[in-house]
């Protein structure tokens, strides 16, 4: 007897936008996400898969805008298209599905449960994907691009002063070593190192990923971080619904309970991001984030 193939759900979205949070629940579900999984809860063979694409590309997570001249360049797309079946298909896709699943054979496509994979790159790759894999549900994970641009910017901040301590320290050996330059320097990510460049990547991605949940109706389905946090008691059976997971009352109650609510719209608290927040409020009006009226309330008296 054959067993029908299931078909993947595609996790896209911003980072920094909460999905880590949500695909933990999924997986206790049973929701299968690859092995090797990053505290990011991303396969490391996806993600290559993705970098790959993007090096062909000439783009990085934090400057995508190439990567449409890809997706544009009908001479270079088949043949990516060939590569990418080749190796979903072939034994690299043991990286993703472990050797005993990749036993059952057929690759990524063969697998008959609830399965997928997040990397915030799914948000530009995914047109290459769905040739692959027209029939995939597509997750989108939102979250408040004032928030996202703080976090981003604390994150690049913590890299930097991480690795000028240590460069500090071994300052010698950095210079003098025979096989300089270092394949790593002192902060990546130049572009989220303000809040306004976070803050653009951020629109760049949410329209971005917003046409795809557009183009795809039914079979696509997004959902704010915020909206999850503040009610994951209704949202998380529907997520799990979605992606294939029938919702378990006692898990999802369990699960709904260690979230914290007030991590939403963090900015409020916040008087440097409350500002930056006025000054691009035209922008988050147009993207479907208008302040809350609390918020509004403080600031005209």
């Amino acid at each position: 007897m054959t067993t029908r193939a299931t078909p993947p759900v595609i996790i896209i979205g911003m980072h920094r936008s909460g999905t880590s949070l949500l695909t933990r629940v999924l997986q206790q579900a049973g929701f299968f996400m690859g092995v090797g999984a990053s505290r990011n809860e991303e396969a490391a063979f996806t993600n290559a898969i993705n970098a790959w694409l993007f090096r062909e590309a000439s783009a990085t997570w934090d400057r995508p805008e190439s990567f449409d001249w890809l997706l544009e360049d009908e001479t270079l797309r088949p043949w990516l298209l060939d590569y990418m079946e080749g190796v979903v298909r072939g034994p690299a896709s043991l990286r993703f599905l472990g050797f005993r699943r990749g036993l059952r054979g057929g690759g990524m496509p063969g697998q008959n449960r609830p399965w997928g994979w997040k990397d915030p790159r799914n948000t530009y790759t995914l047109p290459l994907w769905l040739e692959l894999f027209p029939q995939a549900r597509v997750l989108h994970i939102t979250r408040h691009g004032v928030d996202v641009a703080a976090s981003l910017r604390a994150r690049r901040r913590g890299v930097f002063d991480r690795r000028v301590r240590r460069y500090r320290s071994l300052r010698g050996w950095y210079r003098n070593h025979p096989g300089a330059p270092a394949r790593r320097g002192f902060a990546p990510q130049v572009r989220c190192r303000t809040l306004e460049g976070g803050f653009s990547l951020w629109e760049s991605y949410l329209q971005r990923a917003r046409e795809h949940v557009r183009a795809l109706g039914p079979n696509a389905m997004e959902i704010a971080y915020e909206d999850l946090l503040r009610d994951p008691a209704r949202l998380l059976p529907q997520a799990l619904e979605f992606c294939g997971c029938p919702p378990d009352a006692e898990r999802v109650a369990a699960a709904a309970a260690a979230f914290r609510p007030d991590r939403a719209h963090a900015w409020q608290q916040d008087e440097e991001l409350r500002a930056f927040a006025t000054n691009v409020s035209d922008r988050l009006a147009r993207l479907g984030y208008v302040p809350p009226a609390e918020y509004v309330s403080d600031r005209t008296g």
